[in-house]
């Protein structure tokens, strides 16, 4: 051992901060909370969108079912009454219409999901439902341009991102923050989405 009082002092061997872990694409936890919190405003607008679409994919699957009950009413009068013709060339049109309208109401659902996990594989599927709502020309276009605002700025489409995707995965102890600005809008939209869509297929 060497006792040279002249030598500069040994470098003390204590313990040593490891860095801050990252992930196969190179996130820290802290830049992926950072992304988080930068976010989360945005983040909760396009999951109350996806709600929505989630919300109207439903209604579109259940309408049906209920249409041929009604048409199945109105064929069994007719059939009764000795007019068969006109009845069965509209119930063709309506049954067809139900299963457009159900297919329809099935991407809404996928849709909707897909947008409440902020999931980017279906991006354009989440475009084309905004588009959807923007040319009814009815309620929902506002929400069909609030919609597409919300898709295609940057804020969307970093959100709708894979690198987004790796900071939701390390940061599930981060929630989004809905205000209560948004919790009524909500439950407004859900009360007139019902009356909006009736209105729609009324002849």
């Amino acid at each position: 051992m060497d006792n040279n009082p002249y030598a500069p002092p040994a470098a003390d061997p204590g313990v040593v901060t490891p860095p801050p872990p990252q992930t196969e694409g190179g996130m820290t936890l802290t830049e992926a909370e950072a992304l988080r919190r930068r976010h989360l405003t945005h983040e909760a607008r396009l999951q109350a969108f996806g709600s929505l679409t989630l919300l109207w994919g439903i209604y579109l699957i259940l309408g049906p079912p209920m249409i041929l009950l009604g048409l199945f009413l109105f064929l069994t009068a007719s059939f009764l009454e000795g007019s068969v013709e006109q009845p069965l060339v509209l119930a063709a049109l309506l049954v067809v219409s139900g299963l457009l309208f159900v297919g329809l109401g099935a991407l809404g659902t996928r849709a909707g999901r897909g947008l409440r996990r902020l999931d980017p594989q279906h991006r354009g599927l989440y475009a084309v439902f905004a588009a959807v709502w923007l040319l009814s020309f009815s309620a929902p276009a506002l929400l069909g341009l609030w919609a597409i605002y919300l898709l295609h700025s940057s804020a969307g489409k970093t959100l709708l991102s894979p690198a987004y995707q790796e900071a939701l995965r390390l940061t599930p102890h981060i929630q989004s923050e809905r205000s209560l600005g948004s919790w009524l809008g909500f439950t407004l939209v859900l009360g007139i989405l019902p009356l909006a869509m009736s209105l729609a297929v009324a002849p």
